[in-house]
């Protein structure tokens, strides 16, 4: 959720032009959420079950990427080892560091995640806006350096920023603040609007999954045929009538946003066709989506050296034989059946204790990560490196938060939550 502003700092103001900054940035933000009186003296008991599997996972990465890496990269050029090396060490750093973050996060974290995610999106609209060179249609994301290159920022970075501002907001809604209120409902609208704007289509995706369970587990039987019954009130049907007449008669004269919502709209239409097309070989030179092409050719390869090197169905071939750009594929290439085995556990576990998390909701932190996750699990079936720190970030809090019993709410007594304390290290108790 910081990473869209670190980025309009270093690319549209030009502040903090280097990596470090964005890394030091990150762990910045971590520390300030952990107690001055807690940091490095108290720490949390995580979901043991989720974290164990986790390790394993990790270690045999780190092991592979040391001992059975055939990357061509290192040879060449050793900064591609120093990267890997220190990946691993900021994300064993951070699983480090959250686990000093007290429960008490859960009483504070939603007004913090509202104000960042609705910066990041106001500093996005900016940075278009002021980037002579966008076109309307253009994927929206920070353009690097002065906009007279073809680099910019990743898109997935700000339509996931933005998802996060969605629900966070929502969350927050039943606020007694006025304020709180309008700015949640604000950064909804906003932030739907980046998620098109920013046309991430495994965010699209990521998003209609989380919207549908919403629906699944927060629209009843009862509560529908109320709403429908409310809907057919005279008053109620008068007023969604004056509504909709007035938006059809508003978009109706403003040609621009018709040309505008009908170009959108062309083109998700287009992309998810070509993606879809390529997928299954029908791509011709017109149709052929480039991205998912990259993905089939991959997978044609790793079929192709798997038939020559049997041994790699089990062992894997190592630490980046192929970058895949399907992560949970990519474990398997990487590092065989031990490699996709615990990966894919430790990822169904989280996603069992998101689903129970937002069946019985929790309370409204832990319904926040546990939709937040979503992301990330439609992301392992569809792009991402399994190895890459924006993974193992939202797993880190994934497995701190969600299935912790001092943060759960009964089924049956829905009245509090059952907060323990700390321990001092080196024992990991709740």
């Amino acid at each position: 959720m910081g990473n869209p502003l670190i980025f309009f700092f270093k690319e549209v103001l030009g502040f903090g032009g280097s990596s470090t900054f964005t890394i030091g940035s990150l762990f910045l933000g971590l520390i300030l959420l952990i107690s001055p009186t807690d940091i490095f003296r108290k720490f949390y008991k995580p979901n043991i079950p989720i974290f164990r599997v986790a390790s394993f996972f990790l270690i045999l990465s780190l092991l592979a990427c040391l001992f059975y890496n055939p990357f061509f990269g290192y040879d060449n050029d050793r900064t591609a080892f120093t990267r890997d090396i220190g990946n691993f060490i900021f994300i064993f750093s951070f699983f480090f560091l959250i686990l000093g973050v007290s429960n008490e996060i859960a009483d504070y974290f939603l007004p913090v995640a509202i104000l960042l995610t609705f910066l990041g999106s106001i500093c996005l609209i900016y940075s278009m806006a002021t980037n002579p060179l966008f076109i309307i249609g253009q994927r929206a994301t920070v353009v690097f350096g002065d906009g007279t290159t073809t680099a910019s920022g990743n898109p997935h970075v700000y339509a996931r920023n933005a998802f996060a501002g969605f629900f966070a907001s929502y969350f927050f809604l039943k606020s007694k603040s006025v304020f709180w209120k309008l700015l949640s409902f604000a950064n909804i609208i906003l932030s739907v609007i980046v998620i098109i704007l920013a046309q991430a289509r495994s965010l699209l995706l990521a998003f209609l999954f989380s919207v549908a369970l919403f629906l699944y587990f927060n629209v009843t039987k009862e509560s529908l045929t109320a709403v429908i019954k409310g809907i057919f009130k005279p008053l109620n049907l008068i007023g969604i009538f004056l509504f909709i007449a007035g938006t059809i008669y508003f978009i109706s004269t403003q040609q621009r946003i018709v040309d505008i919502i009908d170009l959108y709209f062309n083109t998700f239409i287009d992309t998810f066709s070509r993606a879809l097309l390529t997928a299954f070989g029908l791509q011709d030179e017109k149709t052929v989506d480039y991205s998912a092409l990259g993905r089939v050719n991959n997978i044609d390869n790793i079929i192709f050296i798997f038939s020559e090197i049997p041994y790699a169905f089990i062992l894997g071939g190592g630490f980046r034989f192929i970058y895949v750009d399907v992560p949970i594929i990519e474990t398997f290439v990487d590092l065989g059946v031990a490699g996709i085995v615990s990966f894919s556990l430790f990822n169904y576990m989280i996603f069992k204790e998101a689903i129970y998390t937002l069946k019985w909701k929790i309370n409204p932190f832990a319904c926040f990560i546990a939709y937040f996750y979503m992301t990330y699990f439609v992301g392992i079936f569809t792009g991402g490196e399994p190895y890459g720190t924006s993974y193992w970030f939202i797993f880190g809090v994934a497995i701190r938060f969600l299935g912790i019993k001092y943060l759960e709410k009964s089924p049956e007594n829905n009245s509090s939550e059952d907060k323990l304390s700390p321990v001092q290290p080196p024992v990991l108790t709740s």
